[in-house]
């Protein structure tokens, strides 16, 4: 049986202990994406312990279909979008086109070229694209993982992982970073 699985069943049986061996298991995975996310700190330790309490709230309805950490994804992109559209700071463009999967791009990108310049180009991307290019990149979830906790196909998260790494090519380049 599956270590979280496990933990999950001990909750469901009154081990309140096993709730706490879950957060800090993934405490910091969904702080770090989060942040990411929002780009601020305060946010993002809210938003993480909101992702906690829905993930323990719901977690009667969590139907093992996927892993422990796909659904704590899953609920943690989804808080985050819910509040950068409350406060305004998202795009709503939404890009979608069949793409190869090329992480070693944007790796090199992120070595060579300065972290301000990432962090202000990001800002640009669409949502969906930011989040598959976050997922990707900096919490190092596979393009099935990224597809299950973004609640769409693996050819969905190629294509937005694809069309982001493209675009901040072109805003790093120099294209758009006015």
């Amino acid at each position: 049986m599956d270590a979280d699985i496990n933990l999950i069943e001990r909750y469901l049986n009154g081990d309140l202990a096993a709730i706490d061996e879950l957060v800090t298991k993934y405490q910091k995975q969904i702080y770090a994406f989060v942040y990411r996310m929002t780009e601020d700190i305060e946010d993002a330790k809210d938003l993480t312990q909101k992702t906690f309490i829905k993930a323990f709230n719901g977690i009667k309805g969590f139907k093992k279909k996927s892993s422990f950490k796909t659904w704590l994804y899953q609920i943690a992109i989804n808080t985050s979008i819910n509040h950068l559209r409350q406060n305004k700071h998202t795009k709503t463009e939404l890009e979608d086109s069949l793409a190869e999967n090329r992480k070693e791009v944007l790796t090199e990108i992120i070595e060579k070229e300065d972290k301000g310049l990432i962090k202000k180009a990001m800002k640009r991307l669409p949502e969906r694209q930011k989040t598959a290019v976050i997922l990707r990149v900096y919490n190092e979830l596979s393009c099935i993982e990224a597809a299950e906790a973004m609640g769409c196909s693996e050819g969905a998260v190629k294509s937005h992982y694809h069309n982001g790494v493209k675009k901040l090519r072109e805003l790093l380049r120099g294209d758009g970073m006015a």
